[in-house]
């Protein structure tokens, strides 16, 4: 929901040991919130291997290792001590995107959390811009996570390091609802962040409602936000969307795949009201 933390989470998985850290942003996030944590893998028609379970992200493992819990503990004791609940879901679906649409709208799911990589899982999603087709079907929120970033969540201790999130604003796009979701989102996981507004062009749009200082700069649009979260050190890129415009505008050589393939950080991606 638009203006709150997320409470469910769902992190559709390949089963891969490069999913691991998606896996940790995904666990971390639901453990801030104290909300649910969806493990959903796409299984096609043709798939039909009995170890999938024991493949999919160790859950428990991870929070012990982080200190969350007693190693040991069970599934119960982890739920209620730390407020979270975990769900693991293997469905088949002949399409990705109907598979994953049709869980988050079944479960309510607020938040999905993707990694990309190198042309296996979920970075075949991408190629045929099957997760962003997913993600506008649903119109909820996602944090795209690359293979070479280590992200902002540390996967061996549960560290977090959001400090700095960076989100542009155009006047085609209304920031607010956005800008206050994102808000919500970083202070969940570090009260003390900062979320830094800029706008790219000649002059401010006026937006309506309370914003923060926007920063204006001059240039090519992704050229000067990459400079600017390199410059700033931003932790996160928060991308606002609308429809088919914004970050998620289809993958066609456009300035959603440079944003994806080219930002110093993970990219988050809220549509705008």
């Amino acid at each position: 929901m638009i203006g709150e933390p997320p409470k469910s989470i769902v992190h559709p998985t390949d089963l891969s040991f490069a999913s691991q850290d998606a896996f940790a942003h995904a666990l971390r996030i639901a453990v801030a919130t104290k909300g649910v944590l969806h493990l959903l893998h796409i299984a096609d028609a043709e798939e039909d291997d009995p170890d999938n379970w024991n493949r999919f992200p160790h859950v428990r493992e991870m929070l012990a290792r982080w200190g969350m819990i007693e190693p040991g503990a069970s599934r119960q004791e982890a739920a209620e001590k730390l407020g979270v609940n975990f769900v693991k879901a293997s469905i088949e679906s002949e399409s990705p995107v109907h598979g994953v649409a049709a869980y988050v709208e079944r479960h309510l799911c607020d938040l999905m959390v993707l990694m990309t990589h190198n042309r296996t899982g979920l970075e075949r999603w991408l190629e045929e811009s099957i997760a962003e087709e997913a993600v506008r079907e649903t119109r909820m929120p996602a944090l795209f996570l690359r293979e070479d970033h280590k992200g902002f969540v540390d996967r061996e201790t549960g560290a977090i390091s959001l400090n700095t999130v960076l989100m542009p604003v155009e006047a085609s796009v209304p920031p607010l609802d956005a800008f206050r979701h994102i808000a919500d989102f970083a202070h969940a996981l570090n009260p003390a962040a900062d979320v830094m507004l800029l706008h790219v062009g000649e002059d401010l749009p006026i937006f309506d409602g309370l914003l923060p200082h926007i920063e204006l700069r001059q240039g090519g649009v992704i050229d000067t936000i990459l400079s600017y979260a390199g410059e700033i050190g931003a932790d996160l890129i928060a991308m606002p969307t609308q429809g088919r415009r914004g970050l998620l505008d289809a993958l066609r050589g456009s300035t959603t795949e440079r944003a994806l393939h080219d930002a110093p950080c993970p990219v988050y991606a809220v549509p705008a009201k």
